[in-house]
């Protein structure tokens, strides 16, 4: 069955499909290369950092799911605050635009982000492979990019073999480490770290980097089979299902490596896992390699959702006329935004042959992110507002709460982030503004995009 509008294949997605969609997307990269970061900074304490950030993307998630809902359209995050931010053309453009940007962002960061660590756990199983980083790097997003565009059921289907398979070298890992915990790690919990308490604040942004991949199902509601209802679900368990995941490896990892041996010049800094195992089992060299697989797994499924989210926003925009048509244009065979899907990972690619700017990346993502978790909730106050419902959606609980707590708590955490984060973040925004300063006029006059969400 297709959609008349986009004709991507609706209804190809279940539950099922969704949630591990989500789980694969949150974990990823981060869990295995950000978590060493975040302890090096705030000691055991991190985990308290974790357990936040994703207390915060699930009030996030509640307000994706209640807009999702109510405008099941793939590319959501540029549709929503589209539909209700605004009431002329520009206007809604701007702020649909604003969100989007913000996302691409993200997702394109973060997908060159992960790409450049492929190289150091794919030489567990190919030796010599972390010689050629930016190489490696490419042939994993040129995957990414093959999977996505072979269909959305292809990358479903292998997206859940491998967090499967994830899911279970995760549980391996605490099962084996749990012996190995020493509770002394854990004494003066929030005094450690080279930042003590403060380090636990600075941490959350990076933990919230973990879990932005939880409304990757949002970009593909026109292709989910009953969206109102699996929408809410599948973000739901997810974000419950990850955060007691990554809690139990956090609680593992610390438990064996001292944080103080965490230095930015350290190979634990960014492969604390795979430090810990070769810390506590010297000897098994093969457990050391399946923790590697499963890092290499877990950036993969990060990639694969990142790719395919980043895709279908950037058609959404296009579909709108604000970006060339081209790029709305669908594979008539495999029903796919495949243009869309190629820019996104040609960008990855270019950003991934700067590894030596990874801390960059990670603030400038952490802060966009923050963005787009801040639109949302606008969005989703103003929709309140304007009693902008469509019959059975979902309804988050609470009124105001939700949305208006996201925005207070959200206020706090990027106040702590690097100034190098504003600065570059401030640089990407500019070239958005200068972008919506030159197609103005065409809004102004009439654009495709008054009729582009019409039912």
């Amino acid at each position: 069955m297709e959609n008349n509008n986009s004709n991507l294949k609706v209804g190809a997605l279940s539950l099922a499909d969704c949630i591990m969609i989500a789980i694969g997307g949150m974990v990823g990269s981060s869990i295995f290369t950000l978590s060493g970061v975040t302890y090096s900074l705030a000691g055991p304490g991190a985990i308290l950092s974790w357990i936040i950030g994703g207390a915060i993307l699930l009030l996030y998630a509640l307000n994706v799911a209640e807009l999702a809902t109510t405008f099941p359209k793939t590319g959501g995050l540029y549709v929503y605050p589209y539909e209700v931010l605004g009431n002329t053309a520009p206007q809604k453009t701007f702020f649909g635009w604003l969100a989007a940007w913000s996302w691409i962002n993200v997702t394109v960061l973060g997908t060159a982000f992960s790409a450049i660590f492929v190289a150091n756990y794919l030489a567990a199983v190919i030796p010599g492979a972390d010689r050629h980083v930016v190489l490696v790097a490419i042939i994993w997003i040129g995957l990414c990019w093959l999977l996505n565009v072979l269909g959305i059921s292809l990358m479903g289907k292998t997206n859940l073999v491998l967090t499967l398979v994830l899911i279970g070298i995760c549980g391996f890992y605490i099962v084996s480490g749990l012996p190995q915990v020493d509770a002394d790690m854990f004494s003066g919990f929030f005094a450690g770290g080279y930042m003590g308490p403060k380090g636990l604040i600075a941490s959350i942004p990076m933990a919230m980097l973990a879990y932005g991949s939880v409304i990757a199902v949002a970009s593909v509601a026109e292709e989910i089979r009953d969206p109102k209802r699996t929408i809410p679900k599948a973000m739901g368990f997810s974000v419950l299902i990850t955060v007691v995941m990554y809690t139990l490896i956090l609680f593992i990892t610390f438990g064996i490596v001292p944080w103080q041996e965490i230095t930015p010049d350290s190979f634990a800094y960014y492969a604390p896992l795979h430090y810990a195992v070769v810390k506590y089992a010297p000897q098994k060299v093969w457990l050391s390699t399946i923790v590697s697989i499963g890092a290499l797994l877990a950036i993969t499924t990060t990639m694969l959702v990142m790719v395919m989210d980043a895709g279908r926003t950037v058609m959404a925009i296009a579909q709108s006329g604000f970006l060339p048509k081209p790029l709305a244009k669908v594979h008539p065979r495999y029903q796919t935004p495949a243009v869309a899907l190629t820019v996104v990972c040609l960008a990855a690619c270019v950003i991934a042959c700067f590894p030596q700017f990874i801390m960059q990346i990670i603030g400038t993502g952490s802060f966009t992110s923050g963005i787009m978790v801040g639109i949302i909730a606008v969005t989703l106050i103003a929709a309140r507002m304007k009693e902008v419902r469509s019959e059975g959606s979902f309804r988050v609980p609470g009124g105001y709460i939700v949305p208006v707590l996201t925005l207070v708590v959200l206020v706090v955490i990027l106040s702590q982030l690097p100034r190098d984060s504003f600065t570059l973040s401030g640089w990407w925004y500019l070239i958005a503004i200068v972008y919506y300063l030159i197609k103005y006029p065409s809004l102004k006059t009439g654009s495709r995009s008054d009729a582009l969400f019409k039912k």
